[in-house]
């Protein structure tokens, strides 16, 4: 059976979260307004975004804010959303207390915004961005969770892993900096870089496109492939391999 999440009224929500006397909480933050089947959380003038649940989040780039999100009921009395400067913050409320995953990992939030400056992940969840554009965009996942990043054209991509987790990038940068601290992967096959500084200590491994020279440090079993183009610097320490200009 699918949660709805407004089987229950933003009333009932409360309350379960009141009744619960929970030690840890960080407080409401930003009410939500009820709209059909979805939250809606009026807040506005952030360009990064902070996932710190087993959620899921769209990022859909367009003119106008908006934060909307669905799933089961009693998952949203653990749920709280904050804007800390140019940040949104999806986190969990009561961080002392043993969440619901399933029903946490049923929750979506689709969020508009009009550019996307910088993503992390703390948890087993997932951001999706549609297009990313600029000067910059900062990436970081520490933990299991996955960053997917569509029609990307900035001048400095960077994505930092520190778990097992996943960045997927596809389109254009001119310079991406990659760096793994665990068994995570950049796949970029589908991302063409003209420079590129990687750095991986563990068993991860990073796939791009280099178009130009690049500095790959390898400390462990990780590998990194950078395409018949690249032009390769590489420091090694371990069983680890780059594979660069075809070699």
């Amino acid at each position: 059976m699918r949660p709805v999440l407004l089987a229950l009224p933003l009333a009932a929500i409360a309350a379960t979260a009141g009744a619960a006397s929970w030690d840890s909480d960080r407080g409401p933050g930003i009410a939500p307004r009820r709209d059909g089947g979805a939250l809606v959380y009026p807040v506005d003038g952030f360009s990064s975004i902070g996932l710190a649940l087993p959620a899921r989040v769209d990022v859909r780039v367009g003119p106008a804010f908006s934060v909307r999100a669905t799933g089961p009921a009693q998952a949203f009395a653990d749920v709280r959303v904050t804007r800390k400067g140019d940040s949104l913050q999806i986190e969990q409320r009561y961080p002392g207390h043993a969440r619901d995953e399933r029903a946490l990992r049923a929750v979506r939030f689709v969020v508009t915004m009009p550019r996307i400056r910088s993503a992390s992940i703390a948890s087993s969840g997932g951001i999706d961005v549609d297009r990313v554009a600029g000067d910059r965009f900062d990436g970081a996942i520490g933990g299991s969770g996955s960053l997917t990043l569509g029609n990307v054209a900035v001048e400095r991509l960077s994505g930092s892993i520190g778990g097992s987790g996943s960045i997927i990038a596809s389109g254009d940068a001119r310079q991406l900096t990659v760096n793994l601290g665990g068994s995570g992967r950049f796949s970029g096959e589908r991302l063409h870089a003209r420079a590129a500084d990687i750095s991986i200590a563990g068993s991860g491994g990073v796939r791009a496109r280099v178009d130009g020279d690049a500095r790959v440090s390898i400390a462990g079993s990780g590998d990194a492939d950078l395409g018949p183009r690249a032009r390769c610097a590489v420091s090694r320490v371990g069983s680890g391999k780059a594979l660069c200009g075809g070699h």
